[in-house]
């Protein structure tokens, strides 16, 4: 069909979020080795995903988006475009975890990296 399937549309944001961290997130290494260094610890929660416009292969594509922080709650919602169309608003929702797998308080990386970031201006989703 020459579209992006939707499964697809995680990846996209996870890849957002990655190098939202990594601009704004204190002492990232370049390697990023999430297992042996727990650089990233957040767990994803929940994942919304409202697609509008499909993307096609041949699109460029570009992603928007905020971060805001609800007590233990790390919520992202992008806004995925091509180059005259929001294709697609998301949000994902993440806390961080404790080896028992239960939530616990954000780093205070997020929290000052949050800080740094554009503010939520308006909710998308």
């Amino acid at each position: 069909m020459g579209i992006v399937h939707h499964s697809n549309y995680l990846r996209i944001l996870e890849e957002a979020r990655v190098e939202w961290c990594r601009k704004f997130v204190a002492h990232v290494p370049s390697d990023f080795d999430f297992e042996h260094q727990n650089i990233f610890d957040l767990t994803v929660v929940e994942t919304r995903v409202k697609h509008k416009a499909p993307i096609k292969y041949s699109d460029n594509m570009r992603v928007e988006m905020q971060a805001q922080i609800d007590g233990i709650i790390l919520r992202f919602q992008y806004k995925v475009l091509n180059d005259t169309n929001i294709c697609a608003i998301a949000e994902t929702t993440h806390c961080s975890v404790n080896e028992k797998l239960k939530p616990k308080r954000l780093a205070p990386k997020y929290i000052d990296a949050v800080k740094k970031d554009t503010p939520w201006t308006e909710t998308w989703l």
